[in-house]
This record gives structure tokens, sequence and C-alpha cells, in this order.
């Protein structure tokens, strides 16, 4: 492999690599929306008849 060869190959892994980085940073923040919606319905309603209530806890 030639130095430019190489050279190109460097610059399409980096380009991939901002790609790949730029889709985690997408997944982390629905991530973190999800946990946040998921904490915010975790409150007790007391529909559930399998359950006695936020007592438990």
């Amino acid at each position: 492999m030639t130095e430019k060869e190489m050279m190109e190959k460097i610059e399409q892994l980096e380009k991939r690599v901002a790609e790949l980085e730029k889709n985690v940073s997408y997944i982390q923040e629905d991530i973190y929306e999800f946990v946040e919606e998921d904490s915010e319905d975790s409150q007790c309603s007391g529909l559930c008849s399998h359950c006695s209530g936020c007592e438990e806890e």
C-alpha cells in the first residue's frame, strides 16, 4: 500500500468515525429522553390490581 493509499484510507476511516460518533450521540440523547420519561412515569398511580401501592418502596 502506497503512502497516498494509506492517507486516503485514513481519511475514510476518520469520516466513518465521525459519523459513528454522531450516531452514538443521537442514541445517547434517545436513551436520556427515554430514562427521563420512564422516571416521570414511575410514580405509582395505584391502578395495578396486583400491587399494594407505593408503600412497598
